[in-house]
């Protein structure tokens, strides 16, 4: 998911930018559609397609925003609590809630609880699974507060480098998809690289180039060209996919006043985005319950129902349990500036 369906947009200058909350809208929409619905095109099903076209531009979203928080310099106790608490309580919440009805043993729990379980021996387990994909994200958290606590420059070379070095790996193991950590953070590094890109004296070419017309269509033609998977054989536009999405989110971003530009800065998608995190984290446990039970017709006619409940909850658990933790990180944060001040 997180998104990062956890961090607010923003400008590369430091002022809000809508279009990034419609990346994130979007990015969760593709990822709900894809759990819950059918996507087939002349006998053939999408669904995976379409899933790595959402979680593209989901890790894409993420390392942009982390990046421009190291960027910042923040002491990393500030980092680390903000990062953990708009993610941890949510996910453990959820683990509690599901671990009541489908037990786990203790080594799984662990794994779990601590996200590593993407890692071999994995330890995902239905109905979160899907949890793969935070472990890679607070796994990312961690690898950016090292190096923040350590010298934040490095990130300059870094993070290329780590890009390229996944890309390679990817590449030699002929992996087109996959939830481990080293086949699959290209596209969070891609964003992490895009956000250095952005503060570099380079910018003003990459706003040349992604800032005319074709720019938005062409890069979203080739993400969604490099996000197919084929079942059958090596897709080789699959190794290009973090390239494709970071160079879509840029011109997006650049290009302000296109017409899918604005579409994805309105309230609707704006709405959405703010309870992302949590659609991401419950839609999958719900779908396991009665409301996503039953044979093919009736399972679908009970989709609209699933949906309304995912949507409810989502509300609930963003605006009166992760805005309460979010607050508490905000707190830890002004509370150790106030101590720093102070020394």
């Amino acid at each position: 998911m997180s998104q990062d369906f956890t961090h607010p947009a923003a400008h590369p200058e430091g002022g809000r930018q809508p279009v990034l909350d419609g990346v994130r809208a979007v990015s969760i929409l593709s990822v709900l559609y894809i759990h819950l619905f059918p996507l087939r095109v002349g006998g053939h099903s999408l669904n995976d397609s379409l899933g790595m076209f959402g979680m593209a531009l989901f890790f894409i979203l993420s390392g942009y925003l982390i990046t421009q928080q190291l960027l910042k310099r923040p002491p990393v106790v500030n980092f680390v609590a903000r990062r953990l608490l708009r993610v941890v309580p949510a996910a453990w919440i959820c683990m509690a809630v599901v671990w009541c009805f489908v037990p786990v043993d203790v080594e799984t729990a662990l794994s779990n609880l601590f996200f590593y379980a993407n890692l071999p021996p994995q330890r995902l387990v239905a109905p979160i699974d899907h949890f793969w994909s935070l472990c890679i994200e607070v796994q990312f958290y961690l690898l950016a507060a090292v190096l923040l606590w350590l010298r934040v420059r490095a990130i300059g070379w870094l993070f290329p480098a780590l890009l390229l070095a996944v890309t390679v790996m990817r590449v030699t193991h002929l992996s087109t998809t996959g939830s481990i950590t080293w086949f699959r953070a290209d596209d969070l590094l891609a964003g992490a690289c895009l956000a250095l890109l952005m503060q570099s004296r380079h910018a003003p070419t990459a706003r040349a180039l992604l800032g005319r017309p074709a720019a938005i269509p062409l890069a979203l033609a080739m993400l969604l060209a490099c996000s197919l998977i084929s079942h059958h054989s090596v897709y080789p536009l699959s190794f290009l996919r973090p390239y494709a999405a970071a160079a879509f989110v840029c011109a997006l971003m650049v290009q302000p006043g296109h017409w899918l530009s604005r579409w994805l800065g309105g309230a609707a998608f704006a709405y959405i985005a703010s309870v992302s995190y949590a659609l991401y984290v419950w839609h999958l446990p719900l779908a396991a319950t009665w409301l996503g039970s039953g044979e093919h017709w009736t399972k679908y006619l009970k989709r609209p129902l699933l949906l309304l409940v995912v949507f409810g909850i989502a509300h609930v658990s963003t605006f009166y349990v992760e805005r309460r933790f979010n607050e508490l990180a905000k707190r830890i944060g002004a509370g150790r500036g106030r101590r720093l001040k102070e020394v």
